[in-house]
């Protein structure tokens, strides 16, 4: 929901992967034996009536998210978008 309405109104660059897609509301009810069910309930849409759901969003800039480097403590996204503001940073100073 975030990167659609930041998408939509223009408000930022999106960096990292390919969202999911995957957004409903559900209403989740006990069905027996430990098992529950869960019913959608409910669509997410944008204002400009874009439907959320089955609708995976496409970042402005890939940048790949690696376990491993996690693993390490490294956010290699965090990593690449402070750079970018950096740079955008020096360049206006300049």
């Amino acid at each position: 929901m975030i990167v659609a309405f930041a998408r939509e109104n223009q408000l930022a660059t999106i960096v990292g992967e390919k969202t999911a897609g995957r957004l409903l509301s559900a209403t989740s009810v006990k069905v027996g034996n430990g098992f529950r069910l869960a019913m959608p309930t409910g669509a997410y849409y944008t204002w400009n009536g874009l439907v959320l759901e089955g609708t995976p969003m496409e970042p402005d800039e890939l940048v790949e998210f690696s376990w491993r480097e996690r693993r390490d403590r490294v956010d290699g996204q965090l990593e690449h978008i402070v750079k970018s503001i950096r740079g955008h940073h020096a360049v206006r100073v300049s």
